[in-house]
């Protein structure tokens, strides 16, 4: 892999939609983290939805990355420190690890879509009668997904504040 490569990030993100107790993929979470965003952004497209002005949005999206990336650190010394336990389980190393897979990916995805955001707002494409929908369906979806995601990163933080936070190590 090269040094510029998000491969393994996309990787192990999308690695963590599976059933933790015989690791099948699970088809609820790649429907919602994958077919509900692109469902709405489809229904944007076809009302002919064409976002204005994307300032606020960008300026929102950067700053939670920015935030995600605290809370990437956070979970890197974490992990470092579960090795001191003898009381930590695998399984929670396993959740620490997929709470970290997937605040990374927030953090690509979001950078990613602040990207996006900037660049179709620079080149006029919003306002446009042609793409303007396109553009816009494409960035609710985006949206939508790093919502999700965001809501899942939270999910297992909880789960690991409840399964190694609470315990008396």
């Amino acid at each position: 892999m090269k040094k510029s490569s998000l491969k393994g990030i996309v990787l192990d993100h999308f690695g963590t939609l599976i059933d933790n107790k015989d690791k099948s993929r699970r088809l609820e979470d790649w429907l919602t983290q994958v077919g509900l965003p692109i469902v709405i952004g489809v229904v944007c497209f076809c009302r002919g939805v064409k976002l204005g002005e994307v300032g606020t949005a960008v300026s929102g999206v950067s700053i939670v990355s920015a935030l995600l990336c605290a809370m990437a650190v956070f979970l890197f010394q974490l992990r470092v420190d579960l090795s001191k336990s003898d009381k930590i389980l695998q399984r929670d190393y396993d959740l620490v690890d997929q709470c970290m897979f997937n605040t990374l990916w927030a953090i690509v995805w979001g950078m990613g879509l602040s990207v996006f955001l900037i660049v179709c707002e620079a080149g006029g494409w919003l306002n446009s009668a042609k793409s303007g929908p396109v553009v816009t369906g494409i960035a609710v979806a985006a949206s939508v997904h790093f919502v999700l995601v965001i809501a899942m990163c939270l999910k297992r933080l909880r789960e690991a504040y409840r399964r190694i936070g609470m315990k008396d190590l």
